[in-house]
């Protein structure tokens, strides 16, 4: 009987949180600008301008005569 009462019990506790969870994240004012990763990785300009070649450095140990 006890475990009946605390899985009930558990349910109804874990109901708002499950609830929250499937809950639509809030929308921006109208008007103003959404800030998130997508927009700057996808600014085919700013890449160009933020990007850097990677610099390939020779270590000693596998450089020089064989």
């Amino acid at each position: 009987m006890k475990r009946l009462v605390f899985a009930i019990l558990g349910l109804v506790l874990l109901s708002p949180v499950m609830a929250a969870g499937c809950a639509a994240p809030p929308q921006p004012p109208p008007g103003e600008e959404v800030s998130s990763c997508v927009i700057c990785h996808t600014d085919k300009d700013l890449l160009k301008q933020t990007a850097s070649a990677p610099k390939e450095e020779k270590s000693e140990a596998t450089s020089g005569e064989g």
